[in-house]
């Protein structure tokens, strides 16, 4: 039974970043032994005690005691998630667009969006259009507009056209004008409680009757004298529809504001249904894939496309992309700052493009995060550990190793021998990058507090250093390390300061090696038996954001 929880527990040790999993190896034991599920019992208590000992290696050391071992690994070949055939397609013909409303800073979500349709257009051989759908003055903003593009430009994501809704304004007055000038248009002068009142019982209200005459004079005021609220333009469909969303909508409405691109030129403004389905069809969009929740809306901005022409777009659906116990309300977070709930929109607790940078994610592993997502209408929330464990994938192998104290207590081995300083390897796997030189004064050594009180009495070896004992008078007891000790990180005199924001928000602070002064900003560390960070500021003053485990 040791033998084989050893073997096993080094396999799934060496497949997962040097860390096995006791439920794991139990699994691999019993498959080998059926016979030792009488004895489950007595088989976990061995696999405990064997995978704390094969924790405490390093990935290294692991590595060789499965050759020792003669075991190989094969290497596992990972399927890559494959996008489902669009409908309706024609190679080089396909068109597809992004068309955020410059109201927020990007999250996750609209990651999505937008890699799906820019994947799907190069794909296809087709065009990729990044819109602004920036028809509501009062949301909008100059760093919203920067952040998106910014973002996505991050992400790897390019489009082959830029455009804005708010470039469009003449053709949306056009449009209205022909709408009204058909018939298929009013102007209507009830409160807005009152509209929502009749299109929740069905019920048409008189500015339905008025005629095409009117409409157009009451349009004219709608752009010169009616305040904000007085007035609205809604289409003339039927307010029997089953489909609430088709009884005579709102397309156009006063928002007397200033526009951060065009100033106040004009203040009566497209909503989102009327402005999406025009600038689709105008565009020429094909396909557009967009999360479920604007599922509903399908039926009137096809029908609207339909009123002028247009081909109507073919939308495909996925369910959003939530994570666990994170706001993406632009609402919500804009209060949370605005109260000081949050630090801003690059808070670690947010899933904002900007927060994920800045906490160390790399782009290429929320792509990958976001493929695995699949686009089924399923709903569903996801854990933050499916997207830390794809960056962890990437990051291992760039993260170069510096050891950081978080809750450090000093001891103090006055009974060892003079070591001035050790030179452990950057990197265990990539001995070519160099080494770092970590100065040691034998009596002053920090370690983690929760370590000096779980391996009081014990042995254990300091990384790279020495065996000792903690006690109330720690001893030195060899410069050889056991590979059958647990192994702990520290830091000696001279060392550094540093701050690291975690997840959560909270600062903790921290000491680390010297040689962490000469770390550059945005680069991604690991701190062994801490986790990954990235340099948030560098030299002196450290700042690490903490990415995962």
């Amino acid at each position: 039974m040791r033998e084989l929880a050893f073997k096993y527990a080094l396999i799934n040790a060496v497949e997962h970043d040097g860390k096995a999993e006791i439920q794991a190896v139990v699994k691999k034991i019993v498959a080998e032994k059926p016979e030792l599920k009488l004895k489950i019992k007595e088989v976990v208590e061995e696999v405990k005690k064997t995978v704390e000992e094969v924790n405490s290696l390093s990935l290294e050391e692991q590595k060789k005691k499965l050759d020792e071992l003669g075991v190989k690994i094969e290497k596992k070949v990972v399927e890559k998630f494959e996008l489902p055939e669009l409908p309706d397609v024609e190679f080089g013909k396909v068109v597809t667009a992004f068309p955020p409303e410059p109201s927020k800073y990007p999250h996750i979500g609209h990651a999505k969006a937008a890699l799906l349709n820019f994947l799907y257009a190069r794909n296809y051989g087709g065009k990729f259009i990044l819109r602004f759908e920036d028809t509501n003055p009062e949301m909008v903003k100059k760093e919203y507009y920067d952040a998106v593009i910014e973002g996505l430009k991050w992400l790897g994501i390019e489009w082959d056209e830029l455009d804005y809704s708010s470039d469009h304004m003449k053709n949306f007055y056009e449009a209205v004008e022909r709408l009204i000038s058909e018939g298929k248009a009013y102007v209507c002068l009830c409160k807005l409680e009152t509209i929502r009142k009749n299109r929740a019982s069905g019920k048409e209200c008189k500015h339905r009757l008025q005629t095409v005459k009117e409409n157009l004079e009451l349009w004219e005021k709608m752009k010169k004298e009616f305040k904000e609220g007085e007035a609205v333009v809604r289409l003339k469909i039927d307010m029997k529809h089953e489909n609430a969303t088709m009884r005579d909508p709102t397309i156009m409405r006063i928002v007397d504001a200033f526009h951060p691109r065009i100033g106040k030129k004009y203040r009566v403004w497209p909503t989102y249904d009327f402005g999406t389905a025009m600038m689709d069809g105008w565009e020429g969009v094909t396909h557009r894939l967009r999360s479920k929740e604007f599922e509903i809306r399908k039926e009137l901005q096809q029908y609207i496309q339909r009123l002028f022409g247009f081909k109507p777009s073919r939308t495909i659906e996925f369910g959003r992309l939530n994570l666990k116990g994170v706001p993406t309300s632009g609402r919500i977070i804009r209060e949370m700052i605005k109260k000081g709930k949050l630090s801003g929109w690059d808070d670690p607790r947010l899933t904002t493009l900007m927060a994920l940078k800045r906490r160390g994610f790399v782009p290429e592993a929320i792509k990958n995060f976001i493929l695995l997502t699949g686009i089924s209408k399923a709903e569903g929330i996801v854990t933050w550990e499916i997207l830390e464990a794809e960056n962890r994938k990437i990051v291992d192998a760039l993260a170069n190793r510096y050891m950081v104290v978080l809750n450090p207590v000093k001891i103090s081995l006055n009974d060892a021998p003079e070591i001035k300083e050790v030179k452990i390897n950057l990197h265990p796997d990539f001995p070519e990058r160099g080494q770092r030189k970590i100065p040691v004064d034998m009596k002053k050594i920090w370690i983690e507090r929760e370590d000096y009180e779980k391996y009081k009495e014990r042995e254990v070896g300091l990384m790279y250093l020495a065996t000792i004992k903690i006690a109330s008078k720690p001893r030195f007891i060899s410069k050889e390390i056991s590979l059958d000790i647990q192994k702990i990180h520290w830091c000696s005199e001279p060392n550094l300061k540093i701050k690291i924001v975690m997840p959560n928000g909270k600062i903790i602070k921290a000491i680390g090696e010297p040689e962490m002064k000469k770390l550059k900003k945005d680069e991604i560390i690991q701190m062994p038996r801490v986790g990954f960070a990235r340099v948030d500021k560098e030299y002196k003053d450290i700042i690490l954001y903490y990415t995962h485990k």
